[in-house]
């Protein structure tokens, strides 16, 4: 009886590796049903000329009130279509119409005063979109009309020139909307006017010309706003003119075609403009005309329905613009 126990125990535990090297090997993190298990655990979106910014769960589905909302005269936002979350999980906000960048603590809600303002003359900024703060603490914008890329240095605050700035003829930059920086330093920026993605090198400075150009027709960008890379350093694009969600293989450049698509009437999708991903790759969608937070499968594609969706009149949720997870 000894011996038959230990045999049966052997077979569990064979059986248990299997189970996890066939979950594994495809390179997709293991989801369990129902996509409960999230790398990140907050979303945060930005509801642009409302002057906005609420908060959920990651897991938060339904008609459900948010856990945090940040509004009112306080807060100094006017028109935040973006924002990213900083490594001690501090929530950074772009103020297109206030011509500034604000900081507030993890959790803060109501109307209060941020606790860092970037803004003045110096900054440079006109009308800051896509937001990313690396784990150092710089600071990284795309300002939509001066078609440039502005980094502030880790710490700045009040009136303060950028350390780094990208801008000039040779930069094609075109509204720039979206904006995000892989693990080499490399950044990539989606521009709204000229329908393309844009990759600059690591260490890019002045009047200097991109090291990757996605654009053409087959790209089937369109009014492109929120851009991100998920853990394959694949870019993902919200595509908002086009109803989708366009997807480009790592190492794509020119006139290609994505290489995934999410779009159809089972997804929800209307109008994104924003779009983020975890770590495990679930894909976050907002849409501007849907007032809806979508949630997708890291293996997303076509007409897909979405794992979640936050949407309702206990959320508040309106003019969704931007999307950031911590």
């Amino acid at each position: 009886m000894k011996r038959s126990g230990v045999s049966l125990a052997l077979v569990m535990l064979a059986l248990s590796l299997l189970g996890l090297a066939a979950c594994t090997s495809s390179g997709i993190a293991y989801n369990p049903p129902g996509g409960t298990t999230h790398a990140a655990s907050l979303i945060a979106v930005f509801e642009g000329d409302l002057g906005t910014v609420e908060t959920f769960s990651a897991t938060a589905t339904g008609n459900v009130a948010p856990t945090t909302k940040l509004n009112g005269a306080t807060t100094t936002l006017v028109n935040n279509l973006n924002g990213a979350f900083d490594s001690h999980g501090n929530l950074w906000v772009s103020d297109y119409d206030a011509e500034d960048i604000v900081e507030f603590p993890t959790s803060a809600s109501g109307d209060i005063a941020p606790a860092v303002q970037i803004a003045g003359s110096n900054t440079t900024l006109e009308a800051p979109w896509g937001v990313y703060v690396a784990s150092s603490g710089e600071i990284y914008v795309a300002d939509n009309d001066a078609n440039a890329i502005d980094i502030f240095s880790s710490g700045s605050s009040g009136n303060v020139a950028p350390s780094v700035r990208i801008v000039g003829a040779n930069t094609d930059l075109d509204g720039p909307s979206g904006l995000t920086v892989d693990k080499h330093g490399n950044i990539w920026v989606s521009n709204q006017y000229g329908e393309t993605v844009e990759e600059f090198a690591s260490g890019a400075s002045g009047n200097v010309a991109p090291t990757v150009t996605i654009s053409g027709a087959s790209t089937t960008l369109d009014d492109p706003g929120g851009i991100a890379l998920d853990q394959h350093d694949n870019v993902w694009v919200a595509n908002a003119e086009g109803q989708d969600l366009v997807e480009f293989a790592s190492g794509a450049s020119g006139n290609i075609a994505p290489t995934n698509t999410i779009s159809g009437s089972n997804t929800n999708i209307d109008t994104p403009y924003g779009v983020a991903i975890d770590a495990q790759g679930y894909i976050y969608e907002a849409g501007s005309d849907s007032d809806t937070i979508n949630v997708f499968a890291a293996n997303a594609t076509g007409n897909a329905t979405p794992l979640r969706t936050i949407s309702g009149s206990s959320t508040g949720l309106e003019n969704l613009w931007g999307i950031a997870v911590n």
